[in-house]
């Protein structure tokens, strides 16, 4: 009889290259659930806690934690542990937060904050025209945001509060501008912005120039 459905896991050789797995420790994977990352660019939140995060030794350990109502991913309460989270997220366990990040060589990272955190960095992928005098911003997270018409432009970053969902600042994509690599063969490393051209982007980095696409390129 024919198998009906996506498989609910992965491959061990085909889970996301952003992320480091012991070799031979997993046959399967957890396979995270479609939603504001793809597979290939972010994790389960399970194998974030376990794999990333190190603070659950098992699966086991990793489900209690998420159960329990501990996890939080950009001020929500996650209870399902198939949600994916990626580059950018905000993830607080009890009283610790943590940026979900690229190293240099583009994996993924937990960068551990100092305080509570109650806002999040993200890009303008594209933009559309609402009702009125307003705006219809996609942003790299996968949100859809109204904003005042003609304020931010595709490709600026923006500061989000993540309580209210509104907008606390906007940073512009320009030159001069320090940026950071969040996707493709340069993912992960940073830079300044020396020359915008077209849909690329010159960008002077510590090791040299390099070019990128100008979506895969925040602005910090």
């Amino acid at each position: 009889m024919a198998r009906h459905g996506e498989s609910k896991h992965l491959k061990r050789s085909a889970v996301t290259n952003s992320l480091v797995i012991p070799r031979k420790k997993y046959k399967y994977y957890v396979k995270p659930l479609p939603g504001k990352h793809s597979s290939r660019q972010g994790v389960s939140i399970l194998g974030f806690l376990r794999d990333v995060l190190n603070i659950a030794g098992n699966a086991r350990e990793a489900r209690y934690l998420i159960k329990a109502g501990f996890v939080s991913v950009d001020g929500k309460k996650i209870k399902e542990e198939k949600y994916a989270v990626g580059f950018s997220d905000i993830v607080n366990i009890k009283d610790d937060y943590f940026l979900v990040w690229l190293n240099e060589k583009g994996k993924i990272i937990a960068v551990k904050q100092d305080e509570k955190v109650d806002s999040k960095k993200v890009k303008i992928m594209s933009k559309y025209k609402g009702k009125g005098s307003k705006d219809i911003l996609f942003t790299s997270d996968a949100r859809n945001i109204v904003a005042e018409k003609g304020g931010i432009e595709i490709n600026d970053s923006i500061v989000l509060d993540l309580s209210s969902g509104k907008i606390k600042d906007r940073i512009p994509f320009e030159q001069g501008k320090e940026v950071i690599i969040f996707n493709g063969k340069n993912a992960g490393r940073t830079g300044k912005i020396k020359e915008i051209n077209g849909y690329f982007v010159l960008v002077s980095g510590k090791d040299g120039d390099f070019v990128s696409s100008i979506k895969s390129c925040m602005v910090l």
